[in-house]
């Protein structure tokens, strides 16, 4: 499962998903590398990798996405930086790079330190086919993370814990999704 939360990306590679559909994929050389569905009403994405392994992009607070395993264990995050939504940071324990928005419509880049490592590029009138490449390896985290910054926008921006009924309470710890909330104290 490590060597799977750690797997890079180098060359091109495609982001698609048919109209008004919440299936994507991630493409690379015709192999399919993920399988994504996204969960509108919770604004999570569940990827599915061809080894069967499965990682949730969820929020979790105002401007902040966390990749977490199926033990709800976090290992990557994107924050937002910049009121606009046009700067984020796409981090790890390995990696910690810049997701910035070109002035070129639908045109976005992945660096370090001003250097451009990865660059995205979205169709001319939607999302829904978003084409990648990267000069040098990249983790599929960082890369699934800002596609959901980049296609879903309002989705990574969101505050889940908003959006999320409040159970009663039962005096003991509950797990909603993929994180552990203490109960509240009366």
């Amino acid at each position: 499962m490590d060597r799977v939360k750690h797997q890079m990306l180098v060359g091109d590679f495609e982001l698609t998903s048919p109209w008004f559909s919440n299936q994507w994929q991630l493409v690379q050389h015709g192999n399919q590398l993920a399988q994504i569905e996204r969960l509108g009403r919770v604004y999570v994405s569940v990827v599915t990798l061809p080894d069967g392994s499965r990682w949730a992009l969820a929020p979790h607070g105002q401007g902040v996405v966390r990749v977490v395993d199926t033990n709800g264990d976090e290992f990557a995050r994107v924050t937002r930086r910049s009121w606009a939504g046009r700067r984020w940071d796409l981090t790890s324990m390995i990696y910690h790079y810049e997701l910035v928005s070109d002035r070129r419509p639908r045109a976005w880049t992945i660096s370090i330190g001003g250097s451009p490592v990865a660059t995205f590029r979205g169709s001319l009138v939607s999302y829904n086919n978003v084409r990648g490449s990267s000069m040098v390896a990249v983790p599929m985290s960082a890369v699934l993370l800002a596609w959901h910054v980049i296609a879903r926008p309002w989705e990574a921006a969101a505050e889940p814990r908003g959006l999320v009924p409040v159970q009663k309470p039962t005096g003991e710890r509950r797990t909603m999704g993929p994180q552990t909330y203490p109960e509240p104290t009366p």
